[in-house]
């Protein structure tokens, strides 16, 4: 089967190679099926242009990679797909579908599976079928498959990975790190190339707004340090790769695997500065491990401190306190790392007062960056469901599922949630030190234009 997987076009600042396409594509491949990947924002495609390489290199499947942001992106070029090749499979998963399975195949006629979770299993059952002539009969056996059985769509159970080391390595001689633009998770890197990575997989913790466990659910499953060594000396050795960032959601909840981690890495041939741009849990964190950490070139962290209101911190299932907060991020002031705030405005039943305690917060803790995120109900998240049953999500708008956009509003006006977002931005921002720190960390003119950009997008 020739198989091709594709970031959709859409308006993320992000431009790296994916983890989970190349997770697909690395186990597509053991059946020895031909495979692409193609990241639509890397090559600046169009709709137009899209559509020219549908009618110069059809393909037997297309598989999308989904964000709930990706909805009307998704339907244009599945409806592209459909009326150049209209024999083409049409596949989705990632975040939108494993977090609202019946509903994306019911809104998206033209898509004609999408898979619940992690999909490496299988979509690898799935191409094998369809390899081998037709599912008709084995639709219900392929796990995390969503599927139409009439007018009616069936949810598959979802199968997950249990040994992440059986997995080969993401496909990345189909997405060569060396070959993508200075765009990174998090905006900055001390080297480059960076590349992507993964250690564990799933979240235990039971953040109200957070639809992770949609996607690989809530037992913490582990890659052996080794294996994830030989992965970075493999990029380094292959691909030129001076920069890891980790994308886990709990890297550091266990200590063991971190230090172990950076002993290893230490003693490697891979001499790589690294960090980690999707944040960590302030819980987990102590003296001992985050100078073990900075010795092994870990440089850059992120943290989820989300509110300035202990009320809302409970609502939301933080299982942090404002007075913890304090002292976490005190301790990471005493090493040189870079730290990245990650605030969240116009939580479900947050008052002004309450977000303004969030700014407040964000101005006193002594970070190097901060991303103020106006809250979206994630399709899979607890407050999604509750927000649903209530009856209070409206007409989701999921082209406003992005960062700097207002997708649901609650106790203020969207217009009033969206000023205090740029005033949260503004007054971060716009102080001497702040801007001292950043134009350090600038890396050309390229990247100070990239951040200008990012910058205005978030204030106007």
């Amino acid at each position: 089967m020739k198989i091709i997987l594709i970031n959709p076009i859409n308006r993320s600042y992000v431009i790296m190679p994916s983890l989970g396409l190349g997770y697909l594509a690395s186990e597509l491949l053991k059946d020895k099926h031909e495979v692409r990947i193609l990241n639509c924002l890397k090559e600046k495609l169009t709709y137009a242009s899209f559509a020219d390489l549908v009618r110069k290199e059809p393909f037997d499947i297309y598989g999308f990679q989904m964000f709930s942001y990706d909805f009307s992106s998704l339907k244009k070029h599945l409806e592209i797909v459909k009326s150049i090749n209209p024999a083409a499979v049409t596949v989705a998963g990632g975040a939108h579908p494993s977090g609202d399975p019946a509903g994306t195949l019911k809104a998206l006629k033209d898509l004609d599976f999408a898979f619940r979770g992690e999909a490496e299993i299988g979509f690898r059952k799935l191409a094998g079928h369809l390899a081998a002539g037709g599912l008709d009969k084995d639709r219900a056996g392929v796990p995390g498959l969503i599927w139409r059985d009439g007018k009616e769509v069936k949810v598959n159970p979802p199968g997950l990975v249990e040994d992440l080391d059986s997995l080969s390595f993401p496909a990345w001689d189909l997405q060569r790190p060396d070959e993508y633009p200075r765009a990174p998770h998090g905006a900055f890197a001390k080297n480059f190339p960076t590349a992507p990575l993964i250690i564990t997989r799933s979240c235990p913790f039971q953040c109200t707004f957070c639809a992770g466990k949609s996607i690989s659910g809530t037992r913490l499953r582990k890659r052996s340090i080794d294996n994830v060594i030989a992965e970075i000396e493999y990029l380094s050795d292959n691909f030129g790769v001076r920069e890891i960032h980790i994308e886990d959601e709990c890297f550091t909840i266990h200590k063991a695997l971190v230090l172990e981690f950076c002993g290893k890495l230490s003693r490697s041939r891979a001499k790589v500065t690294w960090g980690l741009p999707s944040g960590i849990r302030l819980d987990s964190i102590d003296r001992d491990m985050l100078r073990v950490m900075e010795e092994a070139g870990c440089y850059s962290v992120a943290v989820g401190v989300e509110f300035g209101s202990q009320r809302i911190l409970d609502l939301a299932k933080k299982k942090l306190t404002l007075q913890m907060i304090r002292e976490k991020v005190a301790l990471l002031n005493e090493t040189k790392l870079k730290v990245t705030g990650f605030f969240m405005l116009g939580f479900p039943g947050e008052t002004k007062e309450e977000m303004q305690a969030t700014i407040d917060l964000a101005l006193e803790l002594d970070l190097d960056r901060a991303q103020f995120n106006n809250f979206m109900p994630l399709p899979g998240s607890e407050l999604w469901d509750e927000l649903e049953e209530k009856g209070l999500l409206g007409n989701i708008d999921f082209d406003k599922f992005f960062v700097h956009n207002v997708a649901y509003s609650g106790t203020v006006s969207p217009q009033e949630l969206k000023r205090l977002q740029r005033k949260a931005y503004l007054r971060f921002y716009l102080r001497p030190g702040i801007i001292f720190k950043l134009i350090k960390e600038v890396t050309s003119l390229g990247h100070l234009n990239y951040l200008f950009t990012r910058f205005i997008d978030a204030v106007k």
